[in-house]
């Protein structure tokens, strides 16, 4: 997942991420530690958020 690396870079909290995704910051922390799925209207959100392509951050798409 290339997610983690863009959050990283940009210097972006998880929080802020969950926050501005409007995806509740729990499920946001269970889906990148892998204990639940992204949604793909969450993996939408989290694109449009960071202005990137969906299959730029998950590359099951």
């Amino acid at each position: 997942m290339r997610l983690i690396d863009v959050i990283n870079q940009r210097k972006i909290s998880k929080l802020q991420l969950a926050l501005n995704a409007k995806i509740t910051p729990s499920d946001l922390y269970q889906a990148l530690s892998g204990k639940k799925e992204f949604f793909p209207a969450w993996k939408k959100r989290i694109a449009d958020y960071l202005k990137v392509d969906i299959s730029e951050l998950f590359e099951e798409i």
